[in-house]
């Protein structure tokens, strides 16, 4: 992936409004997923080919993903973005519960792959460090060389540990400035980050003060928004988009976002399910709850493909939707990785029925389209679909079941409206 030409960035930058190009990726070393003609989304799987003496590696694409092939993937959202008065985009990572966005800076060691040359501060006038008796270095960042810098350090999963010093500098699009003085982490040494040789680092959209959704609500922009367009053979961009440069819509619907302690992510109250026009009674708000010690509650998270949902309601919602599609003759299936799955024939889908997700709000009501709620197979037999859901601890709204809604957080107000939209429409073919 290259940064977008810069004639595939079409914001409309003014003081109220802005777009920033989002990118997302539904493909990694082992799947990839594209939209049909059918309207859903079809997962594949890839098999590396071993060459034979002389050739070349090749990366065969399979469109049959055979029942011995486990399934889990992840989809990666990235922003495109230009520091200072570097003439480089760098490509940033979208994460929605940590605190700090951080890029790559020279000198770098060791460092992850990227596209683009690493960052250099020394080249940005507008660039300047954060010293350690800076109001902003507080705990988790701390004061070294005697206070003249200050260190942050992030650890991840799979070992990947990120150290640098807190700056400071301006962001942009082309030359157009978003905002000046963004508070970043300017790494200095990057050692097992999922890079996949385009990442520079990462951009936070959480609610930290030190996120970048925050900081530039800060700057008087507080409300920001994104439509996901799901996966497509043709590669398309589309957009974040910030203040007046949100469309318009009256159908929008609206639910709080709740303010937790020791948490940064986007939380909501999810209160019931319904299956079709059935409401399913044994689903209690309690089970979506976020208890006194942290665990459970409900997110809307960009960084998680399947929609997670506490154990207790998924068998709820899992069995309701088996005896539906039993009703109707349906033939039961197994995939490693999925729970629910059966032979998508041309008759039992005809059949499939929405679920909807009731919030506390009387309208604040979310329906997920057959084609949100299942993920398509292909294998000898025929196509398979499966619920495009797993149990867990707790409950996250995933992006595949964020395709083709508009959401739109206010931060100001702490709301998060959303609204079905084709988000193909607000995206533009990438060069």
């Amino acid at each position: 992936m290259v940064a977008p030409a810069d004639n595939t960035i079409v914001p409309n930058i003014s003081s109220a409004g802005f777009s920033i190009p989002l990118v997302t990726s539904y493909e990694s070393l082992e799947h990839t997923i594209h939209r049909s003609g059918d309207g859903f989304l079809h997962l594949q799987h890839k098999l590396r080919t071993e060459p034979s003496s002389g050739a070349s590696t090749a990366v065969a694409n399979v469109t049959a993903l055979s029942p011995e092939m486990v399934a889990p993937f992840r989809t990666a959202h990235s922003v495109s973005i230009r520091m200072g008065e570097d003439r480089h985009h760098y490509i940033l990572k979208i994460d929605t519960s940590t605190t700090l966005s951080w890029l790559q800076c020279k000198p770098c060691a060791p460092q992850a792959p990227q596209h683009n040359e690493i960052f250099d501060p020394d080249t940005s006038k507008s660039f300047k460090n954060i010293a350690g008796t800076d109001s902003d270095c507080k705990p988790p960042y701390t004061p070294v060389f005697s206070g003249r810098l200050c260190n942050f350090r992030i650890q991840g999963p799979g070992g990947m540990l990120v150290e640098g010093f807190l700056g400071e500098d301006t962001i942009s699009i082309d030359d157009r400035i978003i905002r000046k003085d963004v508070l970043i982490g300017c790494s200095h040494s990057t050692e097992n980050f999922p890079s996949e040789g385009r990442y520079a680092g990462v951009a936070t959209m959480s609610t930290a003060p030190t996120s970048f959704v925050m900081q530039v609500a800060a700057g008087g922009v507080t409300r920001f928004s994104y439509c996901l367009s799901g996966g497509n053979k043709a590669n398309r961009q589309g957009f974040f988009r910030f203040g007046t440069d949100i469309p318009r819509n009256p159908h929008y619907k609206t639910t709080s976002i709740l303010r937790v302690l020791d948490s940064h992510e986007f939380h909501v109250s999810l209160v019931g399910i319904s299956l079709g026009t059935h409401k399913l009674d044994n689903i209690r708000p309690e089970m979506f709850a976020r208890s006194e010690d942290g665990q459970g509650g409900c997110v809307v998270d960009l960084g998680t493909s399947l929609t997670m949902m506490a154990q207790e309601a998924y068998y709820i919602v899992k069995e309701a939707v088996w005896s539906d599609l039993q009703s109707h003759g349906a033939e039961r299936v197994k995939r490693p990785g999925f729970n629910l799955c059966f032979r998508a024939t041309k008759a039992i889908m005809g059949h499939l029925q929405p679920l909807s997700l009731h919030f506390p709000e009387e309208k604040a009501v979310m329906v997920l389209s057959p084609e949100q709620l299942f993920l398509m197979m292909d294998d000898k037999q025929g196509q398979t679909a499966c619920l495009a859901m797993t149990p867990g601890h707790r409950t996250v709204i995933g992006t595949l079941q964020q395709v083709d809604m508009r959401f739109v957080y206010d931060l100001k107000d702490f709301t998060l409206s959303f609204v079905s939209e084709s988000c193909t429409e607000d995206t533009v073919e990438m060069e």
